[in-house]
């Protein structure tokens, strides 16, 4: 994804890359239909937990909410268990733009 785009085409790449991890583990395609929706539905929800959070960006919060997004939603809906930890951001000090205590990773 292009830097930027979640501010400049109103969607995070972090979510959009959790969809096209969906696309791919159920190999959809334009035309498919279960996989279709489960695709969008992921990238729906990881976007959807990033715009709780809120902005400004940080590609590291983003991207840590898509994925443990999609580790919920591979439970859900395809019975796939995936180990997950703790995680605490070592990055506050490299941006400018840290949410600090409103992040929930950084504690």
């Amino acid at each position: 994804m292009p830097g930027g785009v979640c501010g400049f085409w109103g969607a995070c790449g972090a979510a959009i890359s959790a969809g096209i991890f969906m696309s791919i583990i159920t190999k959809s395609n334009p035309l498919a239909n279960e996989s279709f929706s489960l695709s969008n539905e992921m990238t729906s929800r990881a976007l959807h937990k990033i715009a709780e959070v809120g902005g400004p960006r940080c590609c590291k919060r983003d991207s840590y909410l898509s994925i443990l997004t999609a580790v919920e939603y591979l439970k859900e809906k395809l019975d796939i268990s995936l180990e997950t930890s703790d995680i605490k951001c070592q990055f506050i000090k490299k941006n400018n733009q840290c949410i600090g205590k409103r992040c929930p990773f950084c504690k």
